[in-house]
């Protein structure tokens, strides 16, 4: 059974709850407004230069999404938060707000395709990038450069969930005064801690498991206050990538269901995963905890419900057929839901010259809460 960490949970069942505040109210109202009045025209011109604290006009700061910041920033263990309409939205301004022409990020792991693309874009204005896919310090120190600014880490990567030297990398980014990035999504803040391992930004997509229910769309983007106050105005501000108050109460909701949901999705996720593992059909299980119980990294709990598996055949035909075959897995992107899902690694079959990092044959399922006997009976007959 996976155990969390009790003050987590409290912060959880009791997200965005200010009794003084919001009048006893186990959840915050939703402040549907754009504006916000102010008695005077003093008051208005200063709470215009504190944006980022004070309620203004909603492309800034609104009450509604200003008490899931505040959340997030305690079960993270981080001085701020700001919240986006979505995951790309936090990573557009973390990248925006930090880099100029001239710097270069250095990608550690398998990172999510469209944080790449924009890595891309950004070449057209002069900020270059380098990848490895190795997660340990030897692969990564050779590769930092006097432009390197950013060090941005996925752990568990997205798709073959490979895990990284967090407290290394914290303290080789340290000692070349480079700042250090994590997408989180994958761990929640309940599985992994990694602020508390020296890195300097934390990312999510509130999309997936902190909202749970696949309902609503939404980034998180958490650091030091100083850093996070500069990008709210060179980044956040300019951007438009606003989170909406109704998202926002979303995700506070979800939060509170988030202990009881993630250790189902721990559990069963494991358990198909350790029958995958087993079966002839399958070649390789791509799930970091599984024979790794009694050696986890420092600082990481478990793994949650997202995983992938190998097919013995090896292409991506198969994969097709197998997902298409199976019924209680809808095919759809995303995950962090209660419904469970399958989506392959590729779109088309990789050209036979270049073997790629991704098997052909890749299945990547997100565990829902059907239970972990009926997706196994489910695996079981597309299978065969």
């Amino acid at each position: 059974m996976i155990e969390f960490d009790p003050l987590d949970i409290q912060i959880c069942l009791r997200a965005g709850d200010d009794v003084a505040e919001h009048g006893g109210a186990v959840l915050p109202p939703i402040a549907q407004a754009s504006l916000f009045r102010k008695a005077t025209m003093e008051e208005l011109h200063r709470d215009l230069a504190r944006e980022h604290i004070v309620s203004t006009y909603s492309r800034g700061t609104n009450p509604t999404v200003k008490a899931l910041e505040r959340t997030l920033a305690k079960l993270e263990r981080a001085e701020a938060c700001k919240c986006f309409a979505s995951g790309m939205g936090a990573i557009g301004a973390l990248l925006f707000g930090l880099l100029k022409a001239g710097d270069r990020v250095l990608f550690v792991g398998d990172i999510y395709g469209p944080t790449l693309e924009l890595a891309r874009r950004l070449e057209d204005f002069g900020i270059l990038h380098d990848q490895t896919f190795a997660g340990d310090v030897a692969a990564i120190a050779p590769l930092l450069r006097e432009e390197t600014r950013l060090i941005y880490v996925e752990s568990p990567g997205s798709m073959l969930f490979g895990v990284a030297d967090l407290p290394g990398i914290a303290a080789l980014a340290r000692e070349r005064s480079i700042l250090t990035a994590l997408d989180n999504t994958v761990a929640t803040p309940l599985l992994q801690k990694p602020m508390e391992l020296g890195i300097d930004f934390v990312i999510h997509s509130c999309t997936k498991y902190i909202g749970g229910h696949s309902d609503a769309l939404g980034g998180a983007l958490l650091g030091p206050a100083e850093r996070i106050e500069r990008i709210f105005y060179d980044a956040y501000m300019l951007l438009g990538a606003v989170m909406a108050p109704f998202d926002a109460f979303l995700f506070l909701r979800g939060l509170m269901s988030l202990p009881v949901r993630l250790r189902q999705h721990h559990a069963d996720a494991l358990t198909v995963a350790r029958y995958l593992a087993g079966h002839s059909a399958v070649s390789r299980v791509f799930h970091p905890q599984l024979g790794l119980e009694a050696t986890m990294p420092r600082n990481w709990r478990g793994h949650s419900g997202l995983f992938s598996f190998e097919l013995a055949d090896g292409s991506l035909a198969r994969a097709m057929a197998v997902a298409n075959h199976l019924k209680l897995f809808g095919k759809a992107v995303s995950w962090g839901g209660a419904e469970s899902l399958v989506i392959t690694g590729h779109k088309r079959e990789p050209a036979s010259e270049v073997p790629p990092r991704i098997p052909a044959g890749l299945l990547r399922l997100s565990i829902g809460l059907e239970g972990a006997d009926a997706l196994v009976a489910d695996l079981e007959q597309a299978l065969a």
